[in-house]
Formats: structure tokens, sequence, C-alpha cells
């Protein structure tokens, strides 16, 4: 599947090819400390499988095994957007930037030993259609 995307304000774009059984949802402490969230949905594909363009920041982490990752973000907007080896051989793209992010599924939960517990439980609790006071809504019909 061809995606394309980019950050927050435009001044990174993504341009890949991915295959379906590539995308996961990543439980790990890491990725909930970098996006603020339970956990980050990414897309993973070989350099050779992806072009981004425009100014990536990057910041050198040492995971708890001792790999290190880089995160690339923008500078400008903060948009996070990938995380890869050092040598930048294979990219998880964070697929919340990529305009196909209601079609990339994840087919794999990782790190689910450091997953929120309440998750499981998401679609019972109250769902309103934009702001806290907007009227509620039906997650997920179409």
């Amino acid at each position: 599947m061809k995606v394309t995307g980019s950050c927050y304000c435009g001044a990174i774009t993504i341009e890949g090819n991915i295959s379906a059984d590539k995308i996961m949802a990543c439980h790990c402490t890491d990725c909930q400390k970098f996006s603020g969230a339970p956990f980050r949905a990414v897309a993973v594909m070989p350099a050779a499988d992806v072009n981004i363009t425009g100014d990536i920041s990057e910041f050198r982490k040492t995971a708890e095994s001792g790999n290190e990752r880089l995160q690339g973000f923008c500078g400008t907007c903060g948009s996070h957007i990938y995380a890869t080896d050092p040598e930048k051989t294979l990219f998880m793209i964070r697929t919340g930037c990529l305009d196909q992010r209601q079609e990339l599924v994840p087919v794999k939960h990782i790190f689910g030993k450091s997953a929120v517990e309440w998750i499981a439980g998401i679609g019972a609790a109250a769902w309103v259609v934009a702001g806290p006071a907007s009227e509620e809504v039906t997650p997920f019909k179409k």
C-alpha cells in the first residue's frame, strides 16, 4: 500500500510503501513517555521503501535492552515521525502522521507486558462527538 503523510505543520513529508502485515502497536514504556499516550501505532518500513523530506530533528535514546534508537521529529511543531536504528535501515513510521491512518490497523501489539490495563475496556467508556461538552456518540459506527 502506498502511504503519504506529514508532520502537523507540513515541514516534513513522508511517502512510502507498506505491507499491511507490518503495522504494529507498541506498548513499551518508552513509547508511552515519548507519545504521552498508552501506545504508539507504527508502520514498519525498510529504508528503501520510505522517503522523508524536510529538516528532521533526532534524539538518540538507549532502551532498557541497551539498544540505541533514533527518534525523528519535527523541530518546529514537535510531531513524532519515526524511530529507527542508528544505521537507518528500518523505520517505524508513526501512523498518526500518515494520511491513510484509518486503514493502517495494527496486526500485532508488542511490549504487552507494559500495556496499561484499562485499554481492554476502552470501547465501554463514554464517547462524545468532539470536545468534552459535545453530544454523545457510539464509537466505530459507520
